[in-house]
């Protein structure tokens, strides 16, 4: 990682509003609660919790809205096209045991460098479990990250430096046009640590990672089995709607993040023998969406008739609007027609990574898309409708899914009251 990467880059500035506006169209809602806890104009470490491989760091510049540097896993940067594009992202490789003990020298420079980055007040931001996980659970935390904020805290005496835990909540890790809620929580001021850290750096290691852990804990959907994690999930999504009226909470993805939350959290405080009949609903609940053919996070919105007349009257009102213009709204982002994630689903092993190539994948066709048309429009016509078609290329990207996820309920919706 290079001191470099903190500062100022004109097409970094220029490009990141349209890597952002992608993350806004990949996802079908983005919500963020928290905003107030970030520490802006102090040195603060972001410590989101890793559950969905590259879209994590994109989710997080999202929340964040300006430059942050990242760290991840060295691995990922073995592909050339993925080394430019994580770079030019902001994101530097650690290495770890597997990646070679030779290769862990390296991480000396990148640790020096990261205080650099924290000092010059440009959000840092490090996955403190050190590798990803595909479920809404929190794997152990590695002690990279402390060992950063420990050092950097004593370079920076009095002056205060943050842990911000975030937690990450994603509907389906994979598909597209799905929800995702971030969670910020309160900073961890790493200065309570520091004589301890001084004096006996492993037990204040250990101290911080116990003190990161409650808190990313309680800002996240932790499921507290292991054994029956899928039932628990299921089970949590079956209670959803009972829980959002005893819990007063609205029916949005928010609001059942945080019903799904306060289930998990529930179930922690039974004893085991309480908790096998809940998990035995759960596995019934996931059968039966199976057997109808409907997904738990859709099992979980609680569905109506009249909700899907209004989902259907929309998408009708949407589509009728862009009945005169259809041959220019289908030229202007042929993208959103296009099944890219079954290419990804049969080229990409690793589940994590399909939603993050899947996205880049459309970023760069959307980019070459808005380009071909600008560049036809305007020979054909003038700028004028070369400009004109590739906002109308924005436009499309961001409505043209959202009326295909409003029948996509509408269909789901029928599934689930079939017989």
């Amino acid at each position: 990682m290079k001191t470099k990467l903190a500062d100022f880059n004109f097409f970094y500035s220029l490009f990141l509003p349209v890597v952002l506006y992608g993350v806004r169209c990949h996802y079908r809602r983005f919500m963020v609660k928290g905003r107030e806890n970030i520490p802006w104009g102090e040195p603060f470490i972001i410590a989101p919790c890793h559950q969905n491989a590259l879209m994590d760091a994109l989710v997080v510049l999202q929340v964040m809205n300006r430059k942050t540097v990242f760290l991840a896993r060295a691995d990922i940067f073995q592909n050339p096209v993925a080394r430019f594009f994580l770079t030019w992202l902001r994101i530097s490789p650690v290495y770890r045991i597997r990646d070679g003990r030779e290769s862990l020298s390296r991480n000396e420079d990148i640790f020096n460098t990261s205080r650099e980055v924290i000092e010059k007040n440009v959000p840092l931001c490090l996955m403190a479990e050190g590798r990803h996980n595909d479920r809404h659970q929190l794997l152990p935390l590695v002690k990279g990250m402390f060992r950063i904020a420990g050092a950097t805290q004593v370079e920076l005496g009095d002056r205060p430096l943050y842990i911000l835990p975030v937690g990450l909540d994603y509907d389906h890790y994979e598909c597209l046009y799905h929800n995702v809620c971030a969670n910020i929580g309160k900073p961890i001021d790493v200065r309570q640590f520091v004589d301890e850290y001084e004096t006996n750096e492993p037990v204040a290691l250990n101290h911080m990672r116990r003190v990161l852990t409650a808190s990313l804990k309680g800002q996240m959907h932790d499921v507290v089995s292991h054994d029956r994690y899928d039932d628990e999930l299921a089970y949590c999504h079956m209670k959803t709607q009972a829980t959002l009226g005893q819990l007063q909470l609205k029916n949005n993805p928010w609001g059942r993040f945080m019903a799904r939350k306060y289930i998990s959290e529930s179930i922690a405080s039974m004893p085991e023998e309480q908790r096998t009949p809940l998990y035995d609903q759960g596995a019934a609940f996931a059968d039966e969406c199976r057997r109808r053919g409907v997904p738990l996070w859709f099992a979980s919105k609680g569905w109506s008739v009249g909700k899907g007349l209004l989902a259907l009257l929309a998408s009708l009102l949407n589509i009728a609007a862009i009945v005169p213009i259809w041959k220019y709204w289908l030229v202007s982002n042929v993208v959103v027609y296009v099944p890219t994630h079954l290419i990804v689903r049969r080229a990409i092993e690793d589940t994590q990574f399909r939603s993050s190539v899947n996205y880049g994948i459309r970023m760069l066709l959307q980019f070459i898309n808005a380009v071909v048309v600008f560049i036809v429009f305007t020979c054909v016509h003038n700028v004028w409708w070369g400009l004109g078609m590739m906002a109308l290329c924005a436009v499309s990207a961001w409505v043209t899914p959202r009326i295909f996820m409003l029948l996509r309920d509408v269909w789901y919706g029928l599934k689930s009251h079939s017989r």
